[in-house]
C-alpha cells in the first residue's frame, strides 16, 4: 500500500511539473544577421521577458526568408522583415519557395534608406552606367532579403545582373556584413546598403575608399515603387555623409515585425501591449529608431494583422490605415 501511495505521489509530481513546463510560452524572434535587425530583436526579447509573465523570448540569427521558413515549420514565432517581402513569402513566391500562410502583421517599425554606393575610385555616378565598364558589384545571395531590392534597383535603372556580367563585370554574393570591408579592400566597386542614414556600415568607408551614393531619378523611383510594394522615395540631405555635397533621392523601405498566427491571441495581445507601452526603449538604439511610434504601428500593414494585436490596438485607440 505504501509503495502504491509513493507511485501515485510520484506520478502527481511529474504531472504537476509537466503542467508548469507547458504553461511557459517560448517566443523566438528571427532577427537577421547584420544591420539593425539583431539590435531591434534583442530589445524586443528584453522587453517581452521583463513585461510578459510566462513568456520567454529569445533571438534567432538567420536570413530573413530562412526565418520565414522556420516560422512555417513552427520553429520561429516573430520575424523582422521588410514589408514588401511578407506577402511574397506568405504566398510562397519568395526565393526559397516556402509558403508561410501563418504570417500576420504585428507592427510597423521604422524605415530604411536603400543606399547604393560606388567606390570613389570607380568613377560611377549612376546605376545605369554599370554597363559602361567592367565593375564588381555586390548582388547578395538569391535567398537574401537584399536580392529583390538590388535586382529591382538595377531594373528600375535600365540594367540587370546579366547586363553587368555581359559587360565584363562580376556579381559577388559575399555576406552583407562583409560588403564594407570588401569595398575598403578594393574587392567591390558597388555595394548596396539598407538602414538609417548616416548608416554605420557606410560610415566605415567614408574615408577609405570614399563613396558616391547612386541616386534615383523620377522614372527609376516610380519603377522601383511599382516593383516593391510599400516603398516610398525620400531625399537624403546633403552632408549626411562626409563628402556628400548634394541631396540624393533614394528608396525608403518600411520594416515590420511579423508574428505567427499560431501564437495564441492572449499572448499576441500581451506582447503587443508590452512593446507599445515600452516603445521609448527602442528610440536610443540607432538613428531612425525614433520612428517606431504607436500611432504608425498599424500603417502600411502588408498582410492581415494578428487578432491579438488588433485587440490591443483597438483598446489603445490606435487606428489602422483607411
Amino acid at each position: 500500500m505504501g509503495k502504491t501511495r509513493f507511485m501515485i505521489a510520484a506520478i502527481a509530481a511529474v504531472l504537476c511539473t509537466s503542467g508548469v513546463a507547458s504553461a511557459e510560452t517560448f517566443i523566438r524572434i528571427g532577427s537577421g544577421l547584420a544591420g539593425t535587425y539583431p539590435i531591434v530583436g534583442a530589445k524586443m526579447a528584453e522587453i517581452i521577458n521583463e513585461n510578459v509573465e510566462g513568456v520567454t523570448a529569445t533571438t534567432v540569427a538567420g536570413g530573413t526568408e530562412a526565418n520565414f521558413a522556420l516560422m512555417s515549420q513552427g520553429e520561429i514565432e516573430i520575424v523582422l522583415t521588410y514589408g514588401f517581402l511578407t506577402p511574397r513569402v506568405q504566398a510562397g513566391k519568395g526565393s526559397l519557395g516556402v509558403a508561410t500562410p501563418q504570417a500576420r502583421h504585428l507592427m510597423t517599425l521604422y524605415g530604411a534608406y536603400f543606399q547604393p554606393a560606388a567606390s570613389k575610385d570607380s568613377g560611377l555616378t549612376a546605376l545605369a552606367d554599370l554597363e559602361k565598364g567592367s565593375y564588381r558589384i555586390w548582388g547578395a545571395n538569391a535567398t537574401s532579403i537584399f536580392y529583390p531590392m538590388i535586382a529591382s534597383a538595377l531594373e528600375a535603372n535600365g540594367t540587370s545582373f546579366d547586363k553587368v556580367k555581359a559587360a565584363g563585370g562580376t556579381v559577388d554574393e559575399i555576406g552583407y556584413s562583409d560588403t564594407a570591408g570588401a569595398m575598403q579592400d578594393g574587392r567591390l566597386d558597388v555595394a548596396f546598403f539598407a538602414g538609417p542614414a548616416p548608416y554605420s556600415l557606410l560610415m566605415q568607408i567614408e574615408n577609405k575608399p570614399g563613396f558616391t551614393l547612386l541616386g534615383f531619378d523620377e522614372a527609376a523611383g516610380k519603377a522601383y515603387r511599382a516593383a516593391l510594394a510599400g516603398t516610398r522615395m525620400r531625399e537624403l540631405p546633403a552632408g549626411t555623409y562626409e563628402g556628400q555635397t548634394e541631396a540624393v533621392m533614394l528608396p525608403y523601405l518600411m520594416n515590420e515585425a511579423v508574428i505567427s498566427a499560431d501564437v495564441p491571441e492572449d499572448i499576441a495581445y500581451k506582447i503587443t501591449k508590452a512593446l507599445v507601452e515600452n516603445v521609448d526603449k527602442f528610440h536610443e538604439l540607432f538613428k531612425g529608431a525614433e520612428e517606431i511610434q504607436p500611432a504608425t504601428m498599424r500603417s502600411l500593414a502588408s498582410v492581415e494583422t494578428h487578432p491579438g494585436a488588433v485587440k490591443y490596438y483597438e483598446e489603445a485607440g490606435i487606428k489602422a490605415d483607411d
